[in-house]
C-alpha cells in the first residue's frame, strides 16, 4: 500500500486502515487534508533536495542485485537429506559463480553431474568444494567435477564418501592447485594410495612451480611411520596434518616433526601410540593452532609442559603471540 519513500519520509498514518475508510478513497494518506487528526507531516513541508535524495536511494536499492542464495539452498537441501535425484534441474546450476560451495551429506548422484556440466560451461571460480559424507559420491563422478573446476579448486573435503577407493586419486592429480584435501574415513581408499598421490603431487608441482599440498587428512586409513616419511619429505611446508586412528610410532612421528616445522593443526585422535615424547617434538613445531589428541597416550604432565611452553612462559607470563586456540 505505501511505499519505502512513505515510511521514510514518515507520510503514513498511524491507522494506515483509515486510508480506505471510505469506499472512494483509493489513495494513501498523504493526500489527505490537513485538518486530517492522523496525518503527521504534510508533503508541502518535506523539502524538494530531502525528498529527491530519498529517491534516489530507493531506486539504487532496488537496482542492486541479490545475494547468491542458491549455495545456501544447497547446503541446506543436502544437510537434511532432500537433495535427492530429481528435486532440481539443471538449470539450477547454470550461471553458478560462487568461490565456496557445499553438497555435504547429499544423497544423490545427479546433483554432481549437473554441478560439474555446469561448472565447465561458466568461468572458474569455484577453490572450496565440501563434498562430506555423499555416499552417491564414486570415482566417475569425482572426475568429473574435478576435471571442470580443476584450475581453481583448492580445498575439497572428501571425508566419509564410503564409495571412493584408491582410484579417485589419480582424478585429483587432475586438480594443479589442490593445496588441502581431507580423505578420512574412507575404508576403501588405502594409505599407500594417499602416500602415492603426495609423492606424485609434490613431484609435478615442484616441476610447474606450483604451490604445493598444504593440508591433508587421512584418518583412518591407517597411517603408518611410511606415510610420515613421504611427507616429511616430499610436502615439508605442511601445515594441517590429519591422522586420527593411526598406525605410526612415537620415534615415527618424532622424526618427521624434524622436517614438519610449519603444522600449525595437528588432530591424532585415538592414535594409541601418540605419547608425551610426540608432544615435545611438537614443541619445537608451530605455532600449534589446534591440536586434537583425544584417546592418546598423553598424559597430564606432558600435556601441562607442552601448555606451558605453547600458551605460557614461566618468565614472562602469558604469551599472546603464541597462537594455540583448541587442544
Amino acid at each position: 500500500m505505501f511505499s519505502l519513500t512513505d515510511l521514510c519520509l514518515n507520510r503514513v498514518t498511524e491507522d494506515p486502515a483509515r486510508c480506505l475508510r471510505r469506499a472512494d478513497e483509493t489513495h494513501p494518506a498523504l493526500l489527505r487534508p490537513a485538518n486530517d487528526a492522523f496525518v503527521r507531516c504534510d508533503v508541502q513541508t518535506v523539502h524538494r533536495d530531502r525528498w529527491a535524495a530519498v529517491e534516489q536511494s530507493t531506486s539504487q536499492a532496488r537496482r542492486r542485485p541479490k545475494p547468491e542464495a542458491r549455495p545456501q539452498l544447497l547446503a541446506t537441501l543436502a544437510a537434511r537429506g532432500a537433495l535427492v535425484d530429481g528435486v532440481l534441474p539443471p538449470k539450477f546450476f547454470e550461471g553458478l559463480r560462487v568461490d565456496t560451495l557445499s553438497l555435504a551429506a547429499c544423497r544423490a548422484r545427479a546433483p554432481f553431474l549437473m554441478l560439474a556440466q555446469a561448472q565447465s560451461k561458466t568461468s572458474e571460480t569455484l577453490s572450496c568444494l565440501d563434498l562430506g559424507s555423499c555416499l552417491q559420491l564414486d570415482d566417475a563422478a569425482l572426475a568429473i567435477i574435478v576435471d571442470a573446476c580443476a584450475a581453481t579448486l583448492k580445498r575439497l573435503n572428501l571425508r566419509d564418501c564410503r564409495k571412493l577407493t584408491d582410484a579417485a586419486f589419480s582424478s585429483l592429480q587432475a586438480a594443479r592447485v589442490l593445496e588441502d584435501i581431507d580423505v578420512g574415513g574412507n575404508f576403501n581408499m588405502t594409505i599407500k594410495g594417499a602416500s602415492s598421490y603426495v609423492s606424485a603431487t609434490a613431484k609435478r608441482k615442484s616441476t610447474d612451480d606450483q604451490k604445493c599440498l598444504a593440508g591433508i587428512a587421512v584418518g583412518g586409513l591407517g597411517c603408518d611411520d611410511a606415510f610420515l616419511t613421504v611427507l616429511a619429505k616430499k610436502v615439508p611446508q605442511l601445515r594441517v596434518f590429519g591422522g586420527s586412528y593411526g598406525l605410526f610410532s612415537s620415534s615415527g612421528f618424532v622424526s618427521a616433526c624434524a622436517s614438519l616445522k610449519n603444522l600449525s593443526d595437528v588432530r591424532v585422535q585415538w592414535t594409541e601410540l601418540f605419547d608425551d615424547a610426540c608432544l615435545d617434538a611438537l614443541c619445537g613445531v608451530g605455532p600449534i593452532r589446534c591440536l586434537d589428541c583425544l584417546g592418546t597416550a598423553v598424559t597430564v604432565d606432558g600435556l601441562s609442559r607442552f601448555l606451558s611452553l605453547k600458551v605460557h612462559d614461566d618468565a614472562l607470563g602469558p604469551q599472546p603471540a603464541r597462537l594455540l586456540e583448541y587442544v
